[in-house]
């Protein structure tokens, strides 16, 4: 990681929260466009990790359903930490913009949360309060574009 010479501020704005995380304190994040979620909840779909939980009884059961994906579901909250990553103090090194496939660069963010120390534990928690808050987004935004086009006026229509 590199540390920032100026600390970020934070904006106060709702796509931008804190997550307390055992061990690391309050980690900060921003949610991103519904592009990028869009991206990131078709990589999560396509890991299967759904189907799995659905006959899991904790973790260790989902891992075991998983299987021989449990690697793409790595690679998607690596993914997914990395896009919503916003630390005060300090930048990842590794670059969304060197990348062309999403999970090759979320291999590589785990892989530096892992050297900076990060345990499965804290990915977990950031990953699962992330998807809440993407998932929970880009609802709230489909159900926006939804009402716009209800309320807007159909061809034809007489004013």
């Amino acid at each position: 990681m590199i540390p920032r010479q100026n600390p970020r501020q934070i904006p106060d704005k709702p796509h931008y929260l804190a997550v307390e995380v055992e061990g690391l304190g309050v980690t900060n994040w921003r949610i991103p466009s519904m592009v990028k979620a869009s991206q990131i909840l078709s990589m999560l779909q396509s890991t299967g990790v759904l189907e799995a939980a659905e006959g899991a009884a904790d973790g260790n059961d989902l891992v075991a359903n998983l299987g021989d994906r449990l690697p793409s579901l790595l690679a998607c909250q690596g993914a997914m930490i990395g896009l919503c990553w916003y630390d005060v103090g300090q930048d990842l090194e590794t670059a969304a913009s060197a990348f062309s496939d999403l999970s090759a660069y979320g291999v590589e963010v785990y892989e530096e949360l892992h050297e900076e120390g990060w345990q499965i534990g804290q990915v977990q928690a950031v990953w699962i309060k992330l998807t809440e808050r993407i998932t929970a987004s880009f609802i709230s935004q489909k159900e926006v574009a939804e009402k716009v086009d209800f309320l807007s006026v159909s061809e034809g229509a007489a004013i």
